[in-house]
């Protein structure tokens, strides 16, 4: 009789020290697996009903999370990799190489959501000339517009989430001080240079590339209205766009 309980223990031993647990990897799959055991910085497991007992190893940084067999989930900070896209980091500062020589000190910070699809930017901008015309593109106003400061919010959408060759498209809205160079004063008879406020509402489409995992580059071309403050009769909305060569480092 003691015999019996004996193997009885064993086989409900043994079926315990088979159970089967669930690894989730950071790219996406999943695995059923036994014997399972963690150190520091892997996780050591043999696989589920696998006629070979071998022993296998995983950083846990390639780890989303683990199911064990009475339940319990283990979640690893792991690297949380989209499937097929590449590594990127949620943070980066980007820099509007063109602003620079048409006057403008220009630069954004952006955050990235959890999946990468989503970029939620604001951008700064400074003048830098007292003088002198600093939109690429001219606006449907028939003025020289010189920024002198402009700040906002930009909503980057990228379809395909963080690749090295990445599509995004968004609207941004801007709002800022500018200046009308050479302003004729139809009262006065004469120019003088007019400061006033504008607003910019835009729809961006781009390019971004992505050589490495803190350095990207991006081309964005960009079109919309402007509304600004109404003088003297003129239209207070208006075409206008916008072209951005941007460099960025991704932390």
């Amino acid at each position: 009789m003691k015999n019996i309980y004996l193997v009885l223990v064993l086989s409900l031993f043994a079926s315990f020290s088979y159970a089967q647990e669930l690894l989730y990897f950071s790219n996406g799959n999943m695995l059923k697996i036994t014997k399972s055991y963690q150190s520091q910085d892997s996780v050591s497991f043999q696989i589920f009903n696998s006629s070979q007992n071998r022993n296998y190893s995983i950083n846990k940084n390639e780890l989303v999370k683990l199911i064990t067999e009475d339940g319990e989930i283990i979640e690893f900070v792991g690297k949380h990799m989209i499937s097929n896209t590449a590594n990127y980091s949620a943070n980066s500062v980007s820099f509007n190489v063109l602003a620079l020589p048409a006057g403008r000190f220009t630069m954004a910070y952006q955050f990235l959501n959890k999946n990468g699809k989503v970029g939620y930017e604001i951008p700064v901008s400074f003048g830098l000339l007292s003088d002198g015309p600093t939109d690429p593109l001219p606006e449907i106003f028939d003025i020289e517009l010189y920024s002198i400061f402009y700040s906002g919010f930009t909503l980057n959408l990228y379809p395909m989430g963080q690749k090295k060759v990445n599509y995004v498209l968004g609207p941004a809205f801007r709002f800022g001080v500018g200046k009308d160079v050479n302003y004729y004063c139809y009262d006065c008879n004469y120019n003088y240079d007019r400061q006033f406020f504008y607003y910019k509402i835009l729809i961006n489409n781009g390019l971004v590339l992505m050589p490495s995992k803190h350095f990207s580059m991006s081309f964005i071309f960009s079109l919309g209205v402007m509304g600004r403050d109404n003088y003297q009769g003129e239209p207070t909305f208006g075409t206008t766009g916008d072209f951005q060569f941007n460099m960025a480092y991704q932390f």
